[in-house]
């Protein structure tokens, strides 16, 4: 075992050891790239002014940076680091960026009530990161400065509740996770991505949420979340990079596997409106006669209520302006609702639309009917296909 206190700086470059102990240390800067320790590292409660360098290196054991005091650019180096066991840096205070590119931990990385600053850069700069337990920023933790963990795959959970998060961009694409809790103590101050990201839980709090979210290519498989449904549309909504399908369709489905069917079309049929903002001019009015007659097919009971609106109305003036027989002597008997149906279904023959014509202004009305059923008929068959085609 290696156990070192001095004011100079600590050089194992390229070494080999078995254990270090560099706890309550006062260091110009520890550099140990490529270095192999057998076992442990540690760094409880040291100091170090020029930062810590580690790339490449191999530890067995576990990296223990427990309340240690870190400066530099960057305050920690750890590089293509190789972790037998834990990285663990409760109460960690860096100066400067920690950069974890394609390190490999074993274990977990816990870190909490750190707090890691470069305003101007990275805080957290962690590429490919592969973590076999957790990866834990919370009780506390704080960060000034970018967090980059895109491309790395974590096991079990990364977490960042209770934390508190000061930085332009949490960039989280193409992760890789079991569960990902995003329940930070206020917003996000910046920019989250998650595009690409694939998640089997994906756990947060409305309070938590940030102005600006990048969503495409998101996949998880069930949201615990205290959030209804019309505040997880609002959160769609702050997508910066506008509508995507694929968004939508991934909360519906996440819905519709917790049995809550009218959530999910819900859903749906916002993604149809949101859809429609960004359409010509003819397809957003051809959207809007769908939404206002069927609900893009995700609400069936309004064609039903049309329905029986006009065949209402038709009734009404038919039976005050009967039409006039074309043919005095057929037995059909005009019946004002069934002339009135007649006129509406273009598919239907009940026998009273070739018996009568209107007589007067009611031309106009059956004109109107005759029009009203051509669109209601289109519209109802263009939502049921996108209602049936829904995953």
């Amino acid at each position: 075992m290696t156990r070192c206190v001095f004011t100079d700086r600590f050089e194992l470059v390229g070494a080999r050891t078995r254990e270090i102990d560099l706890a309550g240390s006062r260091l110009a800067g520890v550099w140990a790239d490529k270095a192999v320790v057998e076992g442990n590292l540690r760094l409880t409660d040291a100091r170090c002014a020029d930062g810590v360098r580690l790339a490449a290196a191999k530890i067995d054991g576990a990296l223990v940076l427990d309340r240690a005091r870190l400066a530099g650019a960057p305050a920690l180096d750890a590089r293509l680091l190789s972790v037998g066991h834990d990285v663990r840096g409760d109460g960690l205070r860096c100066t400067g960026e920690v950069t974890l590119h394609h390190a490999d931990i074993r274990g977990s990385v816990r870190m909490h009530g750190a707090a890691l600053a470069d305003p101007q850069g990275k805080a957290l700069a962690a590429i490919g990161l592969a973590v076999g337990g957790t990866l834990s920023c919370c009780n506390g933790f704080t960060a000034e400065g970018r967090i980059n963990i895109s491309f790395a795959r974590v096991g079990s959970q990364v977490c960042f509740e209770h934390a508190r998060l000061r930085t332009p961009r949490l960039d989280c694409r193409q992760l890789q996770t079991t569960e990902l809790v995003l329940a930070t103590d206020g917003p996000v101050e910046g920019r989250v991505d998650l595009r690409h990201a694939r998640l089997g839980v994906l756990r947060d709090a409305p309070e938590s949420w940030p102005a600006a979210l990048r969503l495409d290519g998101l996949v998880y498989e069930s949201i615990h979340s205290r959030a209804e449904v019309r505040q997880r549309l609002a959160w769609l909504g702050r997508d910066e990079d506008g509508y995507s399908p694929q968004a939508y369709e991934q909360l519906a489905g996440t819905y519709r596997r917790r049995g809550e069917e009218d959530a999910a079309r819900t859903v749906l049929l916002q993604g149809q409106r949101h859809r429609r903002s960004g359409q010509s001019p003819v397809n957003r009015f051809w959207g809007l006669l769908q939404d206002v007659t069927v609900g893009y097919g995700y609400r069936p009971a309004l064609a039903a209520m049309w329905l029986v609106a006009l065949v209402v109305v038709g009734t009404a003036v038919f039976a005050a302006v009967p039409p006039t027989p074309l043919d005095p002597t057929s037995p059909v008997r005009f019946l004002a609702p069934v002339y009135t149906i007649d006129l509406l279904l273009p598919l239907v023959d009940l026998r009273q639309e070739s018996a009568f014509a209107p007589a007067g202004e009611t031309v106009w009305v059956a004109y109107g009917l005759v029009a009203a059923g051509l669109i209601l008929v289109t519209t109802i068959a263009a939502g049921t296909t996108r209602a049936l085609r829904r995953p």
